[in-house]
């Protein structure tokens, strides 16, 4: 009990850590509204796969525009994700992962409206260290991505079909860290008709040469949110998220763009069992 204590402190004390901020700054808070569609399945022995395809919407930047604020946080496409893995169960409690090419659309906005598109390409490899201890799973994830961001496009619906100007792109890099809990609730084991909770906390570093002092620190996520698992083919979750970007891109380099997130997810697994 001892251990359980410990590593859920560990993952509180990580959350607070990462909503802690320095001051004076500039903080714009967004509502938005994130819906995730994720399948997996089985290739053979330790290989499986898992495709994500993500929307995330938000309403208009009200601290820019109050007068255009909607209140509906699905009111304009911020991003559009779609991220394809081939996994190794190396063990139960070390999974190794590579996305062998992943693609993001991106709106940027200005005063409140979206302004300009532009799409990145993502290749990213990735390891998840697991820990069980009693009821609680603490999950340690690794990632270093690769990406090329293209150069800005005309807003227009038809940028989304996974396209993108790449004649002028550049190129990054960023290492990102999670440490994130779940336990059953009122069961031993993650069963069939579970509820569960599910917290963490997760850090984007920029990495690279090039990387200003100021931008090193890309920006963090705090997560607290609930979920259901129907079977073993069928997961549902929901949770509020809090994303701070550390932008620091204004005259004064100090303005923080706090994303207030509602996040609905929909895990489909095995899916080679449906047929």
């Amino acid at each position: 009990m001892k251990q359980v204590s410990l590593s859920l402190k560990l993952v509180l004390l990580f959350c607070a850590l990462g909503t802690k901020a320095q001051s004076p700054r500039y903080y714009n808070h967004i509502a938005n509204g994130w819906t995730d569609l994720n399948i997996s399945g089985k290739i053979a022995g330790k290989f499986s796969w898992q495709l994500e395809n993500q929307q995330r919407r938000q309403d208009q930047q009200g601290d820019y525009n109050p007068a255009t604020t909607t209140g509906n946080p699905y009111h304009n496409l911020n991003q559009h994700v779609f991220r394809p893995y081939i996994h190794y169960q190396m063990s139960p409690a070390i999974r190794f992962s590579l996305m062998p090419l992943g693609w993001i659309g991106t709106n940027r906005f200005s005063l409140g409206e979206p302004s300009a598109f532009f799409s990145e390409l993502r290749v990213s490899p990735q390891v998840i260290l697991t820990q069980q201890l009693n009821r609680l799973r603490i999950d340690h994830r690794l990632r270093y991505e690769f990406r090329w961001l293209g150069a800005n496009q005309a807003v227009d619906d038809k940028s989304f079909i996974y396209g993108g100007d790449f004649s002028s792109s550049s190129y990054r890099k960023r290492f990102r860290y999670q440490i994130k809990g779940s336990m059953p609730l009122g069961k031993a084991n993650m069963e069939d008709k579970t509820w569960y909770l599910q917290a963490y906390n997760e850090l984007m570093i920029n990495m690279g040469e090039n990387v200003p002092n100021l931008n090193i620190f890309d920006q963090n996520r705090v997560l607290l949110g609930l979920g259901y698992r129907i079977n073993a083919n069928l997961s549902v979750e929901m949770g509020y998220m809090q994303q701070s970007i550390f932008r620091f891109n204004n005259a004064t380099k100090n303005n923080v763009e706090i994303n207030n997130i509602l996040q609905v997810n929909l895990a489909i697994s095995n899916f080679e069992t449906f047929f």
